[in-house]
């Protein structure tokens, strides 16, 4: 697969969200694929193929910890980069812990997003961006 047929998975329960998040994957040469909840994208992981996941972690039912643990019993290898709006205590750590490959705060911008897939790419250490102050 060539680097610009690169599919990312989207996984966000935010219409909004989801729609700006592809766009951004679009500009960056990659193919999105979105899903409105964990379930779903579960339920569509192997038809999928994605190589690099972008996971929110508030939604309902499942959120991203528990996609996380389900995920590394799957497909231990998939990179996986959570997304929040919240930088709540903990919830980092907590991720990072159960096998992220990243941690970004929304809003996320093009080069934050560049960065850490690029990171991904290049076998870096685990991408985490600054704390929001």
């Amino acid at each position: 697969m060539s680097e610009g047929q690169r599919i990312i998975a989207i996984v966000d329960d935010d219409e909004l969200v989801r729609r700006a998040l592809c766009r951004l994957v679009l500009s960056l040469s990659f193919k999105p694929v979105a899903f409105a909840s964990g379930e779903m994208f579960l339920e569509e992981l192997e038809e999928a193929k994605p190589s690099c996941v972008l996971l929110d972690f508030h939604m309902p039912n499942m959120n991203g910890l528990d996609i996380l643990h389900e995920l590394r019993g799957r497909q231990p290898r998939l990179a996986v980069i959570v997304i929040s709006g919240a930088d709540e205590e903990g919830v980092r750590e907590s991720c990072m812990r159960a096998g992220a490959a990243g941690f970004l705060n929304k809003p996320l911008s093009r080069a934050s997003l560049s960065a850490a897939i690029d990171g991904l790419r290049d076998d870096r250490r685990p991408i985490s961006a600054p704390r929001s102050r």
